[in-house]
């Protein structure tokens, strides 16, 4: 991939993980003449790219239920700004020690498309695997701030 390519990707947020080698399985869904339609990351590469400070437990099973990504999805996924989608409040997680997403990235989608509010946890690509329960306080507070839920009378 040359690099003007590549800084287009980081800027749309398309996953860049070529430091890491080749590391993608490629779909062929329309036939090999055609352009790859899906995308995996090899075995041999998620603990390290997606999972590296999830537990071991839980990445091997993440590994095992895995599929691969529609490229087009990621590659022209767009929003259309119509007034509609703003009434939708929205909150972004920056994962710090994201190998899938950095972080150049990460600002960009923030960039591109700002939320409400933006939290960050010292986490992998997967906070929900990584940090849990950090995780969780996150989307307490969020819902609690942003959204007006109410955790302390729960419904009788």
């Amino acid at each position: 991939m040359n690099t003007m390519v590549i800084l287009i990707c980081v800027k749309q947020g398309v996953p860049d993980l070529s430091e890491f080698g080749d590391v993608y399985q490629l779909g062929y869904g329309l036939g090999e003449d055609k352009p790859p339609t899906s995308a995996l990351v090899k075995k041999e590469f998620q603990r390290k790219i997606i999972y590296h400070l999830s537990p071991h437990e839980d990445s091997t099973l993440a590994c095992m239920l895995l599929r691969p990504g529609p490229i087009k999805a990621l590659t022209s996924a767009r929003f259309v700004e119509d007034g509609e989608v703003e009434k939708v409040p929205r909150m972004y997680i920056k994962t710090s020690q994201d190998h899938v997403m950095k972080a150049e990235q990460q600002e960009a989608m923030i960039k591109r498309w700002p939320p409400l509010s933006v939290y960050e946890l010292d986490s992998d690509h997967s906070p929900f695997f990584s940090t849990p329960f950090l995780l969780f306080g996150l989307l307490v507070k969020a819902a609690t701030l942003h959204f007006g839920c109410s955790f302390t009378n729960p419904p009788s």
